[in-house]
C-alpha cells in the first residue's frame, strides 16, 4: 500500500503545509492566482509555503500567462507546476526546455458523475499531453457552483469507470492521480475502482475552505495506508 501517493491540495498556510508533511503526505499543493478558488494565493503570499518546505510543493495555476509562469517558477522554485486549464502543449514544451528541473502536471477535468462524457474525447486529450511530455496526469472534476465554473476543488466525484478505462490505456507511461470529491470515507473505494498511482484531494480534509481539519487528514492517511 506504501506505493499509493497522497497530495493534499489547496494549502493556504504554513501550518497546513506542515500538517500535510507530519501526516505523511507525499506533496502539498498551493493554488496560485486562480480567481475561482477561495484558496488562491498570490505568488508573493505563497512564498513562505514554498520556502524550506519539508515535502515537495506543487503550484496550481489556471490560464496564467507564460511570462507570469516563468516568474512563478523562478520565485517559488516548486517541485511541479500543475495546470488546471488545458495548457497549450507548445507552452509546456518551452517551459520544459527552460526549467528542466521542474515537473509539469496536467489536470484533465470530467463533469460530475452521472453526466454524459465521451471516453474517446478523454483519450484524445490524454494522448495530446503525453505527446507534449507531461510528467504526471490528474483526473479531476469540473462543475459550475454558485454560478461559477470551477476546475477542481468542487468536492464532487467524476465517472470513475471512465477514468479507469482511460487510465488502463496509458498505465505505466506517466503517474496518474485521482482527484475530485475524495475524502476519508471514499478514498479506498476510489483507489480500488480506478487503481491510480495516488490520490489528490482538498475539500475532503478541510474544516472550511483554506483550513485543514487534522482529524480528517489523519483519518484519510490511515484509510489509504491500511487499505
Amino acid at each position: 500500500m506504501a506505493g499509493y501517493k497522497v497530495k493534499l491540495c489547496g494549502t493556504a498556510s504554513v501550518a497546513d503545509r506542515d500538517l500535510a508533511a507530519a501526516a505523511g503526505a507525499d506533496w502539498f499543493g498551493v493554488v496560485v492566482e486562480t480567481d475561482f478558488s477561495p484558496r488562491s494565493l498570490t505568488i508573493e503570499a505563497a512564498r513562505p509555503l514554498f520556502a524550506n518546505s519539508p515535502i515537495p510543493a506543487v503550484a496550481l495555476v489556471f490560464e496564467m500567462a507564460e511570462e507570469r509562469l516563468c516568474h512563478l517558477i523562478e520565485t517559488l522554485a516548486p517541485t511541479a507546476v500543475q495546470f488546471l486549464n488545458l495548457e497549450d502543449p507548445a507552452v509546456l514544451q518551452r517551459l520544459k526546455a527552460a526549467y528542466p528541473g521542474v515537473e509539469l502536471w496536467q489536470s484533465v477535468h470530467l463533469p460530475p458523475a452521472g453526466s454524459d462524457v465521451s471516453l474517446a474525447s478523454v483519450l484524445e486529450t490524454v494522448q495530446r499531453y503525453l505527446a507534449a511530455g507531461i510528467d504526471l496526469l490528474l483526473f479531476d472534476t469540473a462543475a459550475t457552483l454558485d454560478g461559477k465554473k470551477k476546475f477542481g476543488g468542487t468536492g464532487m466525484t467524476a465517472d470513475w469507470d471512465i477514468i479507469r478505462k482511460a487510465l488502463d490505456t496509458i498505465r505505466g507511461k506517466v503517474p496518474v492521480l485521482l482527484a475530485g470529491g475524495i475524502g476519508p470515507e471514499n478514498a479506498v473505494a476510489g483507489i480500488k475502482a480506478v487503481l491510480p498511482d495516488g490520490i489528490d484531494l482538498c475539500s475532503g480534509v478541510e474544516a472550511e475552505p483554506g483550513r485543514r481539519d487534522p482529524n480528517k487528514v489523519q483519518a484519510l492517511m490511515t484509510a489509504v495506508r491500511n487499505v
